[in-house]
């Protein structure tokens, strides 16, 4: 009798440990930070080429906590248009950097966004959040750059500038997930008419 309740015993030991390791990872992959490109295009308006993008962005709650006193964050979204060589690195038409920053004003109580020399100010983190994530007709390139009869290939990506952090939170962010927003590269084939 007493082989059989040590028996028991060990194996519910084993999946009790089992189970809370199992929601020690979920918890702390859910409170990572994530940041996503869902969709991307270029539209043509008169001379020049309009990036559309559509983001995802989660925020742990470290960062939260960081941004909420004070602690701006700061992204770089980076656009490039190549076009492909058989034997040699793909050819760069054109590089665009822009960068977007997300902070908290604490005097007023409001997010902001500043893209572009341009400030919107949000009540909250969500709403901000949901401007942050929808870039829309950002002038990437004038038309004058394609050639015709040619085959062009776009890719974005954004992630967190960690060099405009505060250097104790750079320290932290070198091996932090929470800290670690950076996208996918978004590559696509645009139809692009010179």
């Amino acid at each position: 009798m007493t082989a059989f309740f040590t028996r028991y015993y060990k194996k519910t030991n084993l999946t009790v440990i089992f189970l809370c390791l199992f929601f020690v990872v979920t918890a702390a992959s859910a409170s990572d930070s994530r940041l996503t490109i869902n969709h991307a295009e270029l539209v043509a308006s008169g001379e020049q080429y309009l990036l559309n993008a559509d983001l995802e962005l989660n925020l742990s709650e470290q960062v939260e906590d960081a941004l909420s006193k004070g602690v701006p964050l700061n992204f770089l979204v980076e656009f490039q248009l190549t076009t492909p060589r058989e034997y040699w690195f793909d050819k760069e038409i054109i590089t665009v950097s822009n960068n977007v920053s997300l902070s908290y004003h604490a005097l007023s109580r409001q997010y902001l966004i500043n893209r572009n020399k341009h400030q919107q100010s949000y009540a909250t983190l969500a709403e901000a959040i949901a401007e942050f994530v929808r870039l829309r007709e950002w002038a990437m390139f004038d038309k004058r750059l394609l050639e015709p009869d040619e085959t062009y290939y776009a890719g974005l990506r954004v992630r967190l500038d960690h060099s405009k952090l505060p250097k104790p939170i750079q320290v932290e962010a070198l091996g932090s997930e929470s800290w670690n927003m950076i996208s996918q590269r978004y590559r696509w084939e645009p139809a692009l008419m010179p």
